[in-house]
């Protein structure tokens, strides 16, 4: 599933309140002549085409309610009641002046020209939401470095959306009902009976076996992210494409639902939890066609189908339990509260705004998901780092092998033996490929940060600006990014 979550959604998003920006006019640190700001009440801010407001982010675990704004390229923002209230302001014909007049009666406060220009052109203008005189050359987007990489759109929206109206009606509730009862049922007989058992030892060893399980698993994953997609459409919102791309080291299925941000909390969950749903209806599927056919590995499928939605509920990485943690709590991009959070209690610094403005009980939550998740990813790097010359050695190897067996099962005219050899080597191969598109994105955004802190080193007066970190935004969409694909 895919709501990628803030730069800080799509990318593809969690930014609290900081304090509010000067509502009088901002005072020049240097030089001390003519105002930063003379002369500005005649432009005329205009929103970016496409932006549109949509409203409250509804169960936000913030202290001060958050705002949903679409970008119209697929990314989501989440801006504070202020920066929501300029936006609201700005239409294309009307003054600086005017717009501030406006913003001051939506929000409760003075805005002055000066403080409107301020906000556009340190926080909305840089977003891509709004224009005052040159546009920005592109709009920041989404790419957290654990998110997906090396995305290919299988089915384009039009054949989802479509995908999703057909299969919506499996949310009705008692459908649900019946679908979790007949699950359990189902999953109890196979287990008194020793069917799964039996159907473990039979596909073991035996190739066409083993690829006909691969192929309905690769079915299966694919229902899985239809589910995604018909929960989203479901709830009002417009599911986008189904693709396939690598999330860290290894290939997965990816649907942009990054339209479910405007849904309220339940329809969120609902469009997490979609995917496991269909994963059970199609257990349920394969258990009729196993009363009706007897056909062995269907079994053994089950439980790794039971297995997969296990492992989805997991919330360390982008799968769908990080999604559903993320929107039970009300905060969508957990993982940009990792640094804010060590900083805070590892480094017993003054917290930041961005913690401060969470509610008690989130974050105490999101605390306590910091304390398992970086032990966990850094003893995964760990691993990694010690092992990956032995991964590698043995992949070479292995990949060799596969080859060989492939090139006599050619000779022999053993198909099935072909497949699984071609099947092995790429399974091989993905992870490497991951792992040099992690390494490349880890360069780049390294070199980003470095970028970032010598213009804000260039710009260092605006820093000592009162107000100068003024209520934030938040991206929390990208339109084909996973999960943050789900």
């Amino acid at each position: 599933m895919t709501r990628q979550t803030p730069p800080d959604a799509t990318g593809q998003a969690a930014v609290p309140y900081p304090p509010d920006p000067p509502t009088g006019p901002i005072p020049v640190v240097d030089p001390p002549t003519e105002p930063i700001y003379s002369a500005t009440r005649t432009l005329m801010p205009r929103r970016t085409k496409g932006v549109s407001l949509l409203g409250e982010y509804e169960g936000g675990g913030y202290d001060e309610p958050r705002y949903l704004v679409d970008r119209g390229d697929g990314q989501m923002v989440l801006v504070s009641r202020m920066l929501n209230a300029v936006l609201g302001a700005v239409s294309g014909d009307r003054t600086l002046e005017q717009v501030a007049d406006r913003a001051s009666r939506d929000f409760g406060k003075v805005l002055t020209p000066e403080a409107v220009r301020y906000l556009i052109e340190r926080k909305l203008e840089p977003r891509g939401l709004v224009t005052l005189g040159t546009p920005p050359e592109a709009a920041p987007r989404a790419n957290p470095l654990l998110g997906l990489s090396l995305r290919r759109v299988l089915l384009p929206v039009k054949v989802v959306r479509r995908l999703a109206a057909i299969l919506h009606p499996l949310f009705l509730p008692p459908v649900v009902a019946v679908v979790l009862v007949a699950l359990l049922a189902l999953d109890i007989w196979l287990l008194a009976t020793g069917h799964t058992d039996t159907s473990i030892r039979a596909s073991v060893g035996s190739p066409g076996l083993m690829l006909t399980a691969f192929a309905v698993l690769l079915a299966s994953a694919l229902f899985h992210e239809c589910g995604h997609a018909a929960g989203c459409h479901y709830g009002g919102a417009r599911p986008g494409a189904i693709g396939v791309a690598i999330l860290i080291v290894v290939p997965a299925f990816y649907t942009n639902v990054n339209d479910a941000y405007r849904l309220d909390r339940r329809g969120r969950l609902r469009t997490d939890l979609g995917g496991i749903y269909f994963n059970s209806v199609f257990a349920l599927v394969l258990g009729a066609i196993y009363l009706t056919t007897g056909f062995a590995p269907i079994p053994a499928i089950i439980v790794l189908i039971h297995l997969t939605m296990l492992q989805q509920l997991v919330p360390l990485v982008r799968l769908d339990g990080y999604y559903i943690l993320g929107d039970l709590v009300g905060v969508p991009n957990l993982f940009e509260q990792i640094p804010r959070v060590l900083r805070h209690v590892v480094l017993r610094r003054e917290a930041s705004p961005a913690i401060t403005g969470l509610r008690p009980r989130v974050r105490l939550i999101i605390t306590a998901w910091v304390a398992v998740v970086v032990p966990a990813l850094v003893a995964a790097l760990v691993n990694l780092l010690i092992y990956v010359p032995g991964y590698l050695r043995a992949a070479t190897i292995n990949i060799a092998l596969y080859w060989r067996s492939c090139l006599i099962a050619f000779d022999r005219g053993d198909v099935g033996v072909i497949a699984l050899s071609l099947l092995s080597i790429v399974i091989l191969v993905v992870p490497w490929v991951g792992l040099t598109s992690l390494l490349l994105r880890t360069v780049g955004k390294v070199l980003a940060v470095v970028a970032r802190r010598r213009e804000r080193a260039r710009k260092r007066y605006y820093d000592q600006v009162p107000g100068g970190e003024a209520a934030g935004y938040e991206q929390v969409g990208a339109a084909d990014a996973p999960g943050d694909n789900r």
